[in-house]
C-alpha cells in the first residue's frame, strides 16, 4: 500500500512572522501546503509563497469555516492536518500523525491543542512539566481539543461561523472519529493581541444563528469575557446554562461542570460573590474531580476571611492536581492570612492609599497582592474613563475624587485625609507587594508602635530599566504628615518636622510600570515640563531641581545638568539643611558630567566632596575610580574600585541598577588592568563582568582585545563571537572581526565585516582605513583613494589616512597629489622618516630639486643615527641629490626598512632617471615586496631609454611571466635574442 500523503491546510491574514514559525516546523513533514489569505497587507502572501504553498486569496465575510472550507477544496492529498498560523506541531510527533494515517481506521482523529497562557486561573490549566520545548518558558496551558486531522472527502467540510468543527459532517460521511495523543502548541494567547472584538462579534453572530446550542452560548460567553464585556458574557452564559439545565445535549466539547465554571467567573468578576459560590458548588456537584471549581470557591472564601472553607478547598483541589502551583500557592496564602491575623493585633491597623487613573489593567493586580494585609483600602481617583473605580469598588476601596493638577503629592495627600488606619502604605497600580512581604511589614507595624518611626522599602523595577532604590512607603497616621513637591513626592520633610525616625528594611515592592523606552521617555518628559514649570515658582526647591539635573544628565543635556547642579551647590539650603543625600548626588553627577565633558581634574574636586559626604556610596567609588584612571593614577583607581565593590550591594536613596552597579566596577577594573599592562588579571576581571551581565557584550569584546595581545587567539575570537550574538549591531565588534578575517586572508569576508562597521557607525573611522588598505591590496586605486580621503577627515585618523594617501598616489606618479598627502601628514607628526623620504620621492617626481633637497638633512640624520644631517652644502644638484638618496636606499637595506629603501631609491631615481642601476635597484625591491607590476613600470621606463640593452628585457620578462603573462614574456625573450644576436653579429 503507498504511503498516504498529507496537505496542511491554513488560513492567515496579517500572520507572517507566525506563519513562518509554523511553516519552517511543518514543511518537511506535510506534501502540499494550502494557505488561504483572507486579506493580508504584511509579508504572509510572501513567506507562505517562499515555503511552496498554494496560496488562495478570500474576502472575508466573518465566517471562519467558510474560509477553512476554501482550504478543503484546494487540498489534493489523501489526508488534511488543519494548523493555525500560531501553532505548530513538535516535530517528534509527525512520526505519529503519519502512522495514524497508515491505520487508516478512522475518518478523523481529534487533537488536543496546548493553549499557552500566562494566566494560572484559566479554565482548565495544566502546569508545564517540560515535557516539550514547545513550552518555551510559559508557566502552562489550558485545553482544547477538536478533530484536526481527518481525510480529504468532499463530504467533510467545516461548520460553524466560530470554533469551526468538521466533526457533524465527519459523522454524516459515516466516518468514525478518535483521540490520537499528540498535542497542538498554540502561542496566540502569549505571543500576540488577539482579535478579541472581532471575536466577539463573530461569536454572536454564530449564536444568532444558533440560538439552541449550548456550545455557540458557551462560545460566546468566553469570547465576550476575553473582550471585557463581562456584563454581556454573563447573559450568554446563562443562556448556556439554561440550555443544560433543560437537558440540551451540549456537543462533545463542553463540559457542564465548566460551564458553571465560567459562570462562577464572572459572576466574581463582577462582584457578586454569593453568585459565584452557587456556580462553583454547582461545578463541583457535576464533576466531584473539577479541582478548577474548588480553587476558585476557595479563593471567594478566601477574600472574605473563611479561611478554614478556603483551606479545606484548597487540599482538595491540591489532591486532585498537585501540579498545579496556583493551588499551592494558594494554600500558602491561606497560612500567610493566619499568620499576619496574629501580627495585627500587634501592630494596629493598616491602609494602603492609592491614587489611580485609567488603571484598569494593571490595579486588580496590585489590590490582590494586598489582600490579607491591609485593613482598609482607599483609592483615589484622578479622572478615570475606564473601569478604575469599579475595579477599586469590587476590593472594598474607599474612594475619592481629585481634579488633577499636575500634582502628585496633592493627590496622594488627598488619600490620606481617607485613611483610618494606624498605619499608611502608599503603592501605586503599577507596583506588586510580593506575599512574602506581608508578615514582615506587621512585624515591622508591631515594632513601630507608637508613631515614631517609618520605614523605607526597597523599590523592586523590574521594568525596562531594572533599578532598585529605597522608597519610604510604610509611616504612621499622624497628623502633619504630607507629601511634597509636585513630581517624585516626598514624605521624609514632613516626618522629620515632627520627629519620626525613617528606618531602612529590606521589604520589597516590585515596580512594573517602565516597560518600554517609550514609555521611560514619555515619562521623563510628562514629569520634567511639571517639575520646570515648579521652579518657575519655587526656585530654591533643591529637591525639585536635583530632579530636573537628573533628568538634563539622562537625555545627555549635561550643559543645562551641570547649570542646575552648580545652583544645588552654591546657592541653595541643601547645605544649609544638611541634605547630605541631595548633596551627594549633585556633587557625584556633577563630577561625571564633567567627565563626559573631558574635563576630569575638575570632576575630581566633586568627586572626592561627594565621597567625604559618603564613603560608602558604591556608585561615588566607582566613578572617582573612572576619574583616577582617566588622570592616568591607575593604582589608586583601583583601590577606589575595591572600595566600590565592598558597598555593591548597599541599596541606596538614588534609583540604581545593581547588576549594570556590579559590571561596571569589573568592567572598569579590567581596563585599567589593561593599561597597567597586567593582562592575565585583565582576563580575570572580564570574564567576572561578562559572567554578571550576560546581556551586555562590551565586557566580552575587551576580552577578546586582551586575549588577542596575550597571543590566544582561538578564545579571543571565540570571546568576540560571543560579543557578537549579544550584540550583532556593535560596529566595534564587527570591526574587529573583521580585522581576524584579514589576519586570515579572507579578504572578502574581511571587506564585507568592514562595510558593515562603516554602516553602522558613520563616525567610526578604523573602517575607512581598512578599506582602503583592501581596494589598494586588490589594485582597487580610486576605491582605496575613496575611503583613505574619507578617512582623514576624522581628527584621530587624519595622520594615519593622509600617509597612506601619499603612497597610493606615489603608486600612481601622482606625485602633486602625494605631496599634499605627505606634507598634511608631517604637519600632524612631523620627524617620521617614511613621510619625508615620501614627500622627498614626490618632491622629485614634480622635477622640484630645491624642496627634495631641503628634505635631505632630515632624512640623512635619520638614516644615519643623527651623522651627516648638518654637513651639505648649498645648492645640491640632482645627481648628487640622487647619490644621497640611493646611498641612503643601501643603508636602509642593511638595517631592514626595506619600506623606506624603496622610497630612498624611488627618490634617487625620479631625481636622475638615466642613472639605469638606481631604476634597476628600485626594480628588484618591488619584485621583492610583490609589488611586480610597479618593478615592469620600471623596467619599460628604463628601456625607452636603453632600448638597446638586453639585460633590460631579461629581467622585464621574468616579471611578466611572475605575474602570469606568458605572451608579453615570450616577446620579452624573442627581444634579448634579437638583441643579442645583433650584439654578435657586430662583433664578428
Amino acid at each position: 500500500m503507498p504511503e498516504p500523503t498529507l496537505s496542511l491546510c491554513m488560513i492567515a491574514r496579517d500572520e507572517a512572522p507566525f506563519l513562518k514559525q509554523c511553516l519552517q516546523s511543518a514543511a518537511s513533514h506535510v506534501d502540499e501546503i494550502v494557505v488561504v489569505d483572507t486579506g493580508s497587507s504584511d509579508d504572509t502572501l510572501a513567506v507562505a509563497e517562499a515555503a511552496g504553498a498554494i496560496v488562495t486569496p478570500f474576502e472575508w465575510v466573518d465566517d471562519f469555516a467558510a474560509a477553512r472550507n476554501v482550504s478543503l477544496q484546494t487540498a489534493t492529498r489523501d489526508w488534511v492536518l488543519v494548523l493555525d498560523c500560531d501553532e505548530v506541531v513538535a516535530d517528534r510527533d509527525w512520526g505519529r500523525l503519519r502512522g495514524a494515517m497508515r491505520r487508516n481506521r478512522v475518518g478523523g482523529y481529534r487533537l488536543t491543542t496546548r493553549n499557552y497562557a500566562r494566566d494560572p486561573h484559566r479554565v482548565g490549566f495544566v502546569a508545564s512539566q517540560g515535557e516539550y520545548d514547545e513550552e518555551k518558558d510559559y508557566k502552562g496551558w489550558f485545553p482544547t481539543t477538536k478533530v484536526r486531522l481527518f481525510k480529504n472527502d468532499d463530504r467533510i467540510r467545516f461548520e460553524g461561523a466560530l470554533h469551526e468543527l468538521v466533526e457533524a459532517s465527519v459523522e454524516r460521511a459515516g466516518e468514525t472519529i478518535d483521540d490520537l495523543g499528540v498535542p497542538v502548541h498554540h502561542y496566540g494567547y502569549v505571543e500576540k493581541e488577539r482579535p478579541t472584538a472581532q471575536y466577539a462579534m463573530t461569536a454572536r453572530n454564530k449564536a444568532l444563528k444558533m440560538p439552541d446550542s449550548v456550545a455557540a452560548q458557551y462560545e460566546l460567553a468566553l469570547a465576550l469575557r476575553d473582550d471585557s464585556q463581562l456584563e454581556s458574557a454573563e447573559g450568554a452564559i446563562a443562556r448556556c446554562l439554561e440550555l443544560l439545565e433543560a437537558g440540551t445535549d451540549p456537543g462533545p466539547y463542553v463540559r457542564p461542570s465548566f460551564a458553571y465554571l465560567v459562570a462562577g467567573d464572572l459572576a466574581g468578576q463582577l462582584s457578586r460573590n454569593a453568585d459565584a459560590k452557587r456556580f462553583c458548588a454547582k461545578a463541583i456537584e457535576i464533576d466531584g474531580a473539577c479541582f478548577q471549581a474548588m480553587n476558585n470557591l476557595g479563593t471567594i472564601y478566601l477574600r472574605e476571611g473563611s479561611l478554614d472553607d478556603a483551606e479545606r478547598l484548597y487540599e482538595q483541589a491540591r489532591a486532585l492536581a498537585p501540579d498545579v502551583p496556583a493551588i499551592e500557592q494558594n494554600l500558602q496564602r491561606v497560612r500567610a492570612k493566619r499568620g499576619e491575623k496574629a501580627a495585627m493585633e500587634d501592630g494596629g491597623r493598616l491602609t494602603l492609599c492609592m491614587i489611580a487613573r485609567d488603571e484598569e489593567e494593571r490595579l486588580p493586580r496590585c489590590l490582590e497582592s494586598v489582600q490579607g494585609l491591609v485593613d482598609e483600602i482607599v483609592v483615589v481617583d484622578t479622572g478615570s474613563t475606564d473601569r478604575t473605580v469599579e475595579i477599586a469598588e469590587s476590593f472594598g476601596a474607599t474612594l475619592g475624587y481629585f481634579e488633577w493638577c499636575d500634582n502628585w503629592s496633592a493627590a496622594r495627600n488627598e488619600s490620606l485625609k481617607l485613611a483610618t488606619g494606624d498605619w499608611i502604605i502608599w503603592l501605586d497600580p503599577d507596583d506588586i507587594l510580593p506575599r512574602e512581604m506581608h508578615p514582615r511589614i506587621r512585624e515591622a507595624m508591631a515594632r513601630g508602635k507608637g508613631g515614631e518611626t517609618a520605614y523605607f522599602f526597597v523599590l523592586d523595577d523590574r521594568g525596562y530599566e531594572p533599578v532598585t532604590c529605597l522608597q519610604l512607603r510604610l509611616f504612621p497616621n499622624v497628623p502633619g504628615v504630607e507629601f511634597v513637591q509636585p513630581v517624585h513626592e516626598q514624605l521624609t520633610p514632613s516626618l522629620a518636622k515632627l520627629g519620626i525616625r525613617c528606618e531602612p528594611t529590606d521589604i520589597s515592592i516590585i515596580h512594573t510600570g517602565y516597560t518600554t523606552p517609550e514609555v521611560v521617555r514619555a515619562k521623563q518628559e510628562k514629569y520634567h515640563g511639571i517639575m520646570e514649570r515648579w521652579l518657575e515658582t519655587h526656585p530654591d526647591d533643591y529637591i525639585v531641581r536635583s530632579h530636573v539635573a537628573q533628568t538634563y544628565y539622562v537625555w545627555g543635556d549635561l550643559d543645562k545638568s551641570i547649570e542646575n547642579y552648580e545652583r544645588i551647590i552654591e546657592d541653595s539650603a541643601c547645605n544649609e539643611d544638611h541634605n547630605l543625600i541631595i548633596e551627594t548626588t549633585a556633587r557625584l553627577f556633577l563630577g561625571r558630567c564633567l567627565m563626559r565633558k573631558g574635563e576630569n581634574r575638575k570632576a575630581l574636586e566633586h568627586l572626592l566632596r561627594a565621597q567625604t559626604l559618603d564613603d560608602q556610596y558604591a556608585m561615588t567609588n566607582l566613578t572617582l575610580g573612572e576619574c583616577y584612571s582617566r588622570l592616568g593614577d591607575h593604582e589608586r583607581a583601583l583601590e577606589t574600585l575595591e572600595k566600590a565593590e565592598t558597598f555593591e550591594e548597599q541599596v541606596t536613596f538614588s534609583a540604581v541598577d545593581p547588576i549594570a552597579l556590579r559590571y561596571s566596577i569589573r568592567f572598569s577594573r579590567g581596563q585599567i588592568l589593561e593599561a597597567l599592562d597586567r593582562l592575565d588579571a585583565a582576563v580575570y576581571a572580564y570574564e567576572a563582568a561578562a559572567e554578571i551581565n550576560p546581556k551586555r557584550s562590551g565586557a566580552l569584546g575587551a576580552l577578546s582585545n586582551v586575549l588577542r595581545k596575550l597571543g590566544k587567539r582561538e578564545p579571543a575570537v571565540a570571546a568576540l563571537d560571543r560579543a557578537l550574538e549579544i550584540d550583532p549591531d556593535n560596529a566595534k565588534h564587527v570591526f574587529n572581526r573583521g580585522t581576524y578575517y584579514l589576519e586570515e586572508g579572507r579578504d572578502e569576508d574581511a571587506r564585507s565585516a568592514f562595510d558593515r562597521a562603516r554602516d553602522l557607525d558613520p563616525a567610526m573611522h578604523e573602517p575607512y582605513l581598512n578599506l582602503g588598505f583592501l581596494a589598494r591590496r586588490a589594485g582597487l586605486a580610486d576605491e582605496a583613494e575613496a575611503n583613505y580621503r574619507k578617512a582623514a577627515t576624522f581628527e584621530a585618523a587624519a595622520f594615519e589616512a593622509h600617509s597612506n594617501l601619499g603612497h597610493l598616489m606615489i603608486d600612481q606618479s601622482r606625485f602633486q597629489d602625494a605631496a599634499e598627502a605627505f606634507d598634511a601628514s608631517r604637519a600632524i607628526r612631523p620627524g617620521m622618516l617614511d613621510i619625508d623620504l615620501g614627500l622627498c620621492a614626490a618632491r622629485c617626481g614634480m622635477q622640484d630639486t630645491e624642496v627634495a633637497s631641503e628634505l635631505l638633512p632630515t632624512i640623512l640624520a635619520s638614516v644615519y643615527d643623527g651623522g651627516l644631517g648638518n654637513g651639505l652644502p648649498e645648492g645640491v644638484t640632482r645627481e648628487t641629490l640622487a647619490q644621497l638618496l640611493a646611498e641612503s636606499g643601501r643603508m636602509l637595506i642593511e638595517k631592514n626598512l626595506v619600506p623606506c629603501a624603496r622610497l630612498a631609491y624611488l627618490a634617487a631615481y625620479l631625481s636622475d632617471p638615466s642613472a639605469v642601476h638606481y631604476g634597476l635597484q628600485l626594480a628588484e625591491i618591488y619584485t621583492v615586496t610583490g609589488q611586480t607590476w610597479l618593478a615592469v613600470e620600471v623596467y619599460e621606463s628604463l628601456i625607452q631609454t636603453f632600448p638597446t640593452e638586453p639585460e633590460l628585457f631579461r629581467k622585464l620578462g621574468a616579471s611578466y611571466s611572475a605575474m602570469g603573462a606568458t605572451e608579453s614574456a615570450q616577446m620579452c625573450a624573442r627581444q634579448v635574442q634579437t638583441l643579442e644576436s645583433a650584439s654578435a653579429g657586430m662583433s664578428g
